[in-house]
């Protein structure tokens, strides 16, 4: 992109976006005292060209963390809960991180994040038709979801 159209994509989408998720952890805090930012992705079965990590043993689920805003006991609850449900899991592979509104990276321990990496392959087919597995793929994830209240 043009530095042009960079700044345009960062003012219409990328700005706006991490301006209410700022203003929605502020508003948890204030209310609760803390929060816990899930933010959950998909991932193709296969590494993309623009991908960093080539790895081609992909895990079914990959859980992203960051040292200092990621429960370690949480993501040490998930991964036995999702090998228990049979599915692989890998930390920070291959993707890595975990995301936080820039004001409370590095500074405030009350804002948790983890991010969870589904593997396409469990739920969609090559066609972007839902698989046989597809409801038991959103009930694990949502029970596991639900394990971090």
């Amino acid at each position: 992109f043009s530095e042009e159209k960079r700044e345009e994509i960062l003012t219409r989408y990328y700005d706006p976006h991490h301006g209410r998720l700022a203003a929605a952890v502020a508003e948890r805090l204030k209310t609760h005292g803390e929060c816990l930012i899930i933010d959950g992705h998909s991932f193709y079965p296969v590494p993309l060209p623009y991908e960093l990590d080539r790895e081609d043993n992909r895990p079914d689920i990959c859980i992203g963390t960051d040292d200092f805003h990621t429960p370690k006991a949480l993501v040490e609850k998930w991964v036995d809960y999702l090998k228990g449900c049979g599915l692989s899991v890998k930390i920070n592979s291959p993707f890595a991180g975990a995301l936080v509104p820039m004001e409370y990276y590095m500074r405030d321990a009350r804002v948790g994040s983890v991010m969870i990496e589904v593997n396409r392959r469990l739920y969609i087919d090559e066609k972007g038709q839902k698989t046989a597995d597809f409801d038991r793929v959103k009930k694990v994830l949502n029970d596991m979801i639900l394990m971090a209240e």
